[in-house]
């Protein structure tokens, strides 16, 4: 079947564009993904590529014509159809060509020739979308409205709610419930402090649990308003790649088929069990069912202690749940900078949370009281509990998601993919936690990782759909990436840590500032913690960020653009700060490092 290239739209405003040059002649031989022409509109000239492979038939807009968006400029032969045939096809009218352009005086820019009146506009591969995004999650959901606002044609299809795990199940909710526990801790712990007395404390526990329900609903309908605002389709049901261009959507109601130029897989991550151990939803739980338990647990225990499973001990300490914490490694947040990781296990230990690191889990069974856990290592013993928090990592959303002949690569279970996010099949695209990145080995990031971070993954979403659309090929830094662990004290990091830094022999200047010394930490009753900032020593560039306190995940985005404009740690001091604030800390960290701190 042939194939329409037609004039894209490179941007919000353009209506249409002039075709520069063409880097084919008729007959020549096209790859998916080949520069075809050079296409200029009023802002910028850039290269068009082709979405599909064949022989270039017919070239219908001829170097200096403008084309109105939409337009055909030329046809791809790319089955056995004789590209002859396509071009008397086109010569004669029949087809939605362009015209032929005006000829025009040299001292006189063509006239835009006028389009040729038509049902719809053509588009390349006459697909149904330009986009169709699998997935309505952090990922999902910004790559469809970003691709909205640029004009294109876009379904986005999810299975659940808009939002996807982080809004519905993670992120959000978790930090409302979080702040209750906040709230509640302080008047526990801190009230007379305060000049503040009560009698009988009780709490609502599900009530705790339809806030930060109320929270979620609302923040997915905010997306539901803005899929309307940029004219996006959305449609429930489970989306299944059958192979370029094709994708299968299985709902309630029926099964069909759409298709697309480009698809966009943004399926997330689910909670990975602990081996032999199977989750249940009742005594053996995810993060989805700690936060919306139909009755609070006397004792809770949890496995893992990344962000995931610190912030459910702090959450359910503070509402007065006995908390159990297993770590295999060797601190909490075993990702964390170790001054960090010890000073939380220093105060979990306060708040009477039984933490045991380097410790194993050998055996998980259920009781009819609840759940039995037999561990060994550096605490071992029996620990007994109404329910187990397994939280010890995520895996991909890839069950269902690829047809018997979709051809799709996958890397120990993610699905694999360059750093520009392109899968081994012409425009199909991975985002978001779904994803395994591989970088080439003489890179820095050589290799495959990848960061299972909403914010990575609503970044990775804009910046594959730019990059679709030719209007950005800009790549993230992945090693500046900033990461928040919402446990009180917070926690914020972004780079290397100190020991990663020395183990690469590099010549450090590091600054700690406690915020004991804070007059607005100490005004809060919020003193414990401190912000470290590690800098090369011979060119003063940030290298590492780790911070623990209050509100230290709101003050970490200063930093992570004081690292993108590659700010000094003279910078860093010599910009005002206002006071009183916990970003002072910022500063008179960077004034240690550098020798000059005043209030240390």
């Amino acid at each position: 079947m042939p194939v329409e290239i037609t004039m894209p739209q490179l941007s919000d405003t353009m209506t249409e564009g002039t075709v520069v040059k063409w880097h084919k002649k008729e007959g020549d031989k096209i790859n998916s993904g080949e520069e075809v022409a050079d296409i200029e509109t009023d802002k910028a000239t850039m290269p068009m590529e082709a979405f599909d492979a064949g022989t270039l038939a017919v070239i219908v807009a001829r170097e200096g014509q403008k084309v109105k968006v939409g337009q055909v400029i030329g046809v791809i032969a790319t089955g056995s159809e004789k590209p002859d045939e396509i071009k008397k096809k086109y010569a004669s009218g029949t087809a939605t060509a362009a015209p032929k352009p005006v000829e025009a005086p040299p001292s006189k820019p063509a006239p835009a020739p006028a389009a040729k009146p038509s049902s719809a506009p053509a588009k390349p591969g006459n697909y149904q979308f330009d986009i169709v995004v699998i997935g309505g999650g952090p990922a999902g959901y910004a790559a469809a409205i970003r691709a909205g606002q640029l004009k294109k044609r876009v379904l986005c299809i999810e299975k659940e709610s808009l939002g996807g795990t982080c809004l519905n199940w993670g992120c959000i909710p978790t930090k409302a419930l979080l702040d209750d526990g906040a709230f509640i801790r302080k008047l526990r712990l801190h009230a007379a402090e305060h000049g503040v007395s009560y009698k009988d404390l009780s709490i609502d526990f599900p009530k705790l649990i339809s806030r930060s329900r109320a929270i979620a609903d609302k923040l997915s309908k905010g997306i539901e308003h803005l899929f309307r605002k940029y004219e996006v389709k959305h449609e429930i049901g489970a989306g299944q790649l059958l192979g370029p261009h094709r994708v299968k959507i299985t709902s309630a109601q029926n099964t069909r088929e759409v298709t697309a130029d480009h698809i966009i897989i943004a399926t997330g991550a689910k909670a990975t069990p602990l081996p032999g151990v199977a989750f249940d939803g009742k005594k053996i739980i995810t993060s989805r069912e700690a936060m919306n338990l139909p009755r609070q647990p006397k004792k809770i225990a949890i496995i893992g202690a990344g962000a995931i499973g610190c912030e459910f001990a702090d959450f359910y300490n503070a509402v007065g749940t006995e908390v159990v914490v297993v770590e295999m490694l060797d601190h909490l947040l075993p990702n964390e900078d170790d001054d960090v990781s010890v000073l939380l296990e220093r105060v979990f230990a306060k708040r009477e949370i039984d933490v045991r690191v380097k410790t194993k889990t050998d055996k998980v069974e259920t009781t009819p009281g609840g759940v039995k856990l037999t561990l060994s290592g550096a605490k071992p013993g029996v620990v007994e509990a109404d329910v187990v928090l397994v939280a010890i990592g995520v895996s991909a959303n890839t069950d269902g998601l690829l047809g018997s002949n979709s051809g799709l690569e996958i890397f120990k279970g993610r699905i694999k993919a360059d750093p520009q996010y392109q899968t081994n099949l012409p425009n199909i695209w991975a985002v978001g936690d779904c994803v395994s990145l591989h970088w080439p080995p003489q890179e820095g990031m050589g290799g495959y990782r990848h960061p299972d971070l909403a914010h990575v993954a609503h970044h990775e979403a804009v910046n594959c759909v730019e990059r679709i659309a030719g209007v950005s090929d800009h790549l993230i830094d992945y090693k500046s990436i900033p990461g928040c662990t919402y446990t009180h004290p917070q926690v914020a990091s972004m780079g290397m840590s100190e020991r990663k830094a020395r183990e690469l022999n590099r010549k450090l200047k590091v600054g700690k500032f406690p915020f004991s010394a804070s007059g607005r930490a100490l005004a809060m009753g919020e003193p414990d913690g401190f912000v470290k900032l590690i800098f090369d020593a011979q060119y003063g560039e940030l290298l590492g960020v780790h911070m623990i306190g209050e509100n230290v995940t709101d003050i970490l985005a200063e930093l992570v653009v004081a690292k993108k404009l590659e700010a000094t740690e003279a910078e860093i001091i010599e910009a005002i700060h206002p006071h009183p604030t916990f970003s002072e800390a910022i500063m008179e960290a960077a004034g240690v490092a550098d020798g000059r701190a005043i209030h240390l």
